[in-house]
């Protein structure tokens, strides 16, 4: 049998030491991604998957490297000198790339998991951690603004708000828009019975689901009832080419502004600030620039969710 249909087992991990598939392939949607992130961040992590992809690296190893260089990152913050606010910037865009990589990576491996799953958004909370904080840090040391420092709550629950209502619209954009491959990951009351499962998987593998991605999936539940409780009526509902068709000529408009405010904005316009040591820069654009996009999208895709399910219903499909 040719080598690339070949399945090996390297340190008990599963890899696949095929061809790499064509960049495109790899993409989830280029409808539900800014287009910084589409022309910089993944062909650059593209790059680097071309690099390892017939290594044993595996996804998590990738997310891992991306933690590290988030936390090297928060420490050139505090260091705080012109030289390591410009290695702060790069270090966090580094990590934004590598962020990216896993995914690429795990899609051409063909290696998808939960565990996976809870891992990349573990390593994105321990980022933020590592990053946000110690950059306000910063920014207090360097100017003294009380102004600023009384803001800094309020920007980082609302980006937190941006980041569960695009995760959440992108993730129904996906399921409803590509037959037969879904989406990214399961909604919380799957993602619930795996718990007692991933006791038995290791203490790493219970905390990334049971604490990190069930929490952030329950909370963005929350969330969105509030913002947009008509979305929910379609979730389970089974692609077809039709519905496929049907949720891509409404949503696709709000999902390319959402994609404005998802992570990857937020962290290329957070490493570009910090290089300049602009940080109260960044702190304008989270605070006004992208909560006026919020608002317009939220907007537009209330109306878009009303529009999509009156449509599906009128076509004999049954909603929640």
């Amino acid at each position: 049998m040719h080598l690339s249909l070949v399945r090996l087992k390297v340190l008990g991990i599963e890899t696949q030491p095929a061809k790499l598939p064509p960049f495109r392939s790899l993409l989830k949607s280029t409808e539900v991604e800014d287009p910084v992130n589409i022309l910089v961040h993944r062909p650059l992590a593209y790059a680097f998957v071309w690099t390892i992809f017939k290594t044993p690296i595996t996804p998590n190893m990738v997310t891992f490297m991306a933690m590290i260089a988030g936390i090297a990152s928060g420490a050139m913050y505090l260091w705080g000198t012109a030289e390591a606010m410009i290695a702060a910037g790069l270090l966090l865009w580094t990590s934004a790339i590598l962020d990216g990589a896993d995914g690429l990576l795990a899609r051409a491996k063909k290696l998808h998991s939960q565990f996976g799953r809870a891992l990349d958004g573990w390593a994105d909370m321990i980022v933020a951690f590592a990053t946000v904080f110690p950059a306000f840090y910063h920014m207090w040391v360097k100017d003294h603004d009380q102004l600023q420092l009384l803001l800094t709550g309020p920007a980082i629950a609302l980006t937190a708000i941006h980041l569960w209502a695009y995760d959440f619209h992108k993730e129904g954009y996906l399921r409803l828009t590509r037959p037969g491959r879904g989406g990214e990951g399961d909604d919380p009351e799957k993602v619930a019975k795996l718990v007692d499962e991933a006791r038995e998987k290791g203490m790493l593998y219970y905390v990334a689901v049971a604490h990190v991605l069930l929490p952030y999936l329950q909370k963005q539940q929350k969330i969105v009832s509030i913002l947009n409780p008509a979305a929910f009526r379609a979730r389970e509902v089974e692609a077809t080419e039709e519905i496929a068709e049907i949720y891509a000529k409404h949503n696709r408009g709000p999902m390319k502004l959402w994609a404005l405010i998802s992570l990857a904005p937020h962290s290329y316009l957070m490493a570009i600030c910090s290089m300049f040591d602009r940080l109260d820069v960044y702190l304008f654009i989270r605070l006004v620039v992208m909560n006026v996009i919020f608002g317009i999208v939220l907007i537009w895709q209330r109306r878009a969710t009303r529009a999509t399910n009156t449509e599906l219903e009128l076509r004999g499909v049954v909603l929640k």
